[in-house]
């Protein structure tokens, strides 16, 4: 395969909603890419992208563990040096929320995005004719790391250990992170990952909401990129990342511009991290705690007393 094929990354946990991810994918390109699917059940059937651009499709059966990261890692290694930028997407469908569905179309949707006149999508357009654009994430998910490391600090440290990676926690805090673990990357961007010990720190599946090394992956992809001199940014920065790109704009103006066009509370799916667990991150924790150890009934008495806490903080209403 020419290495200016893209490769399409998708870990399918769900059969049907990878069909209408692979009817998205279908109508957003008219040049060729590559499909490499990941799969954590063998006999799950899923369909082949219906296109004549179609060069190849592949699936690779995984054990139910990382989540959408460690199969990511896995089809990484299996596929090779043999592209410069692909996409990574997973089926997400978010049962637990009313607007799942709306957020897994904003998500593939802003990444799949194209120009009517384009014969791909608009980002991964940009990214091969701008070198110095490593990971782009979906528009308004480029998300401030602040209060967003919790549970997450010990398999951070753990993480940055295998991957030889300095790693100051509260200066990370000022950083962001591509929520959603969906992104166009450019492979070198990522070559990292490729570190054989990262697959020994994944966990068992059990459900969890935080804290293993999947989540904590998610908290470093952009880190990654920016590491290897490469600008990390939403989809939403792409139009004037083009401009100023076409203007020849240096490493230093591209990362400012990068960061100066992300809107994260635009973001119509996450919200803003409450004044209380910024002002108490301890107790924060301590609500992760509750739970994962708690039985659901107590744990929802505790859930009203942190939303009450939550309404003090805020004090009363104007007027």
């Amino acid at each position: 395969m020419k290495p200016d094929v893209p490769v399409i990354f998708v870990h399918a946990f769900y059969a049907d909603v990878w069909a209408e991810m692979a009817l998205e994918i279908a109508e957003s390109f008219d040049r060729p890419f590559e499909v490499v699917v990941t799969c954590p059940n063998p006999a799950l059937e899923l369909v082949t992208v219906q296109s004549p651009h179609l060069v190849r499709q592949r699936r690779i059966d995984v054990e139910n563990r990382g989540r959408d990261v460690l199969p990511f890692l896995r089809a990484l290694r299996e596929v090779g040096p043999s592209f410069s930028v692909g996409l990574k997407l997973h089926t997400k469908r978010s049962k637990h929320r009313s607007d799942g569905e709306a957020w897994r179309k904003h998500l593939t949707g802003t990444l799949l995005r194209r120009d009517e006149a384009a014969t791909g999508p608009d980002v991964l357009a940009l990214m091969e004719e701008e070198p110095r654009l490593g990971l782009v994430a979906p528009a308004n998910h480029m998300l401030p790391l602040e209060s967003r490391i919790g549970l997450n600090a010990k398999a951070l440290r753990r993480v940055a250990a295998a991957l030889r990676l300095p790693l100051d926690l509260e200066a990370l805090e000022a950083d962001h992170f591509a929520a959603s673990s969906m992104f166009w990357f450019r492979r070198s961007a990522l070559e990292a990952l490729a570190e054989p010990k990262l697959e020994t720190l994944f966990e068992r599946e059990k459900g969890q909401l935080d804290g293993t090394t999947a989540h904590a992956l998610e908290r470093l992809f952009a880190l990654l990129a920016e590491r290897r001199g490469t600008v990390a940014t939403a989809a939403e920065a792409v139009p004037a990342l083009r401009r100023a790109a076409r203007e020849g704009a240096s490493l230093e103006d591209l990362r400012a511009l990068a960061r100066s066009e992300l809107r994260p509370l635009e973001n119509p799916f996450i919200l803003p991290v409450p004044d209380l667990w910024r002002r108490h991150p301890r107790l924060m924790l301590v609500a992760h705690h509750l739970y994962h150890h708690l039985p659901r009934p107590l744990f929802a008495v505790a859930r009203v007393g942190f939303r009450l806490m939550m309404r003090r903080e805020r004090g009363p209403k104007a007027g």
